[in-house]
């Protein structure tokens, strides 16, 4: 079974490092893409295309994978998987530290540079379009992992994602949630239960 990775801002796909490894020990194929310009120039709907392009390039047509989105990443799965129709191409999705209400901090960079950043702020077109479409994911195995004093996803209750099953994953900095052995651990349960 394949997984992919999908990082957040600022981020690439070596932030999966760890996971990666977990993957390969317990007999996943891991996939840790990194995305361009993915720093807040591009879009989250152009985002979600090259992770479509990269899924559609490297999985099987005729085989499924497990999705694991971290922070902007959980929205640029959730763009592949409620616009893009990539619900039919995955298994189950986890979204760890992802802003599905906004983030406050998302006013902090100025979009004449950042203009992608604009899809992450709160009751932003692109997130209520995703608000009105998650009915598609209904049928698909789901989780959220927040922080509950997460200081880049402000207010931290946005990336607990009602109605879907949603964990507090403890008390760790943003940025090093991907490494968190809480957070891993959480995960491997969720990807490994029946």
């Amino acid at each position: 079974m394949h997984i992919v990775f999908v990082h957040g801002i600022f981020n690439t796909g070596r932030v999966f490092v760890l996971m990666a490894q977990d993957a390969h020990k317990y007999g996943f194929i891991p996939h840790t893409p990194s995305l361009r310009k993915a720093d807040g120039r591009l879009p989250i709907a152009q985002l979600a295309e090259q992770l479509q392009t990269f899924i559609a390039t490297h999985i099987p047509a005729e085989e499924e994978c497990i999705l694991v989105g971290f922070s902007m990443g959980g929205i640029i799965a959730r763009y592949y998987l409620q616009m893009l129709g990539g619900v039919q191409r995955v298994k189950r999705f986890i979204a760890i530290g992802s802003p599905h209400k906004g983030s406050i901090m998302a006013y902090f960079l100025p979009t004449y540079f950042f203009p992608g950043v604009k899809d992450l702020r709160p009751n932003s077109e692109v997130l209520r379009a995703l608000q009105d479409s998650e009915g598609q994911l209904a049928s698909l195995p789901v989780r959220a992992f927040f922080n509950p004093i997460d200081t880049m996803i402000i207010p931290p209750s946005s990336a607990d994602w009602k109605p879907f099953p949603s964990f507090s994953t403890g008390w760790h900095f943003h940025p090093f949630m991907p490494f968190s052995r809480r957070v891993r651990k959480l995960l491997w349960n969720f990807i490994q239960s029946a």
